[in-house]
């Protein structure tokens, strides 16, 4: 991918999840997450925030095919609502800064999260330092 055509406003990713009960069982495997409120066995147990997050920068890293050597170097998040097991996100990123500094190209990207009603599940900004 050629990083410097990315333009401010452009639209990097846009998918929609279907959160199921495997993905989320997984993700709190992963993390390792045991709090009751993320393991109930029934089927409208709480999303734990931050796999609406992964969720939503997964679409970024896969669209870049980010390169060894770059890092997410930050980001800020707000959650406006809970996500639940058979809600569907759509989740949008949109390039807010695409610069370089030295050797290194910084991206921020707006993300977001909508469930399939049009609520506003998750906002923020996440920064990713790419090699040049």
């Amino acid at each position: 991918m050629d990083y410097s055509a990315i333009e401010p406003g452009q639209v990097l990713s846009q998918r929609t999840y279907q959160l199921n009960a495997d993905a989320i069982a997984g993700y709190v495997d992963a993390v390792d997450d045991r709090s009751e409120v993320y393991v109930q066995a029934e089927m409208q147990a709480v999303v734990p925030p931050m796999a609406v997050a992964a969720l939503g920068l997964r679409g970024v890293i896969e669209e870049l095919a980010v390169p060894a050597g770059s890092l997410h170097s930050g980001q800020e998040l707000e959650f406006k609502r809970e996500a639940r097991i058979g809600d569907k996100l759509v989740c949008q990123a949109t390039v807010l800064q695409n610069s370089v500094r030295g050797e290194w190209r910084f991206l921020v990207v707006q993300l977001s999260a909508e469930d399939d009603s049009g609520l506003q599940v998750m906002s923020g900004k996440s920064t990713l330092v790419v090699p040049v």
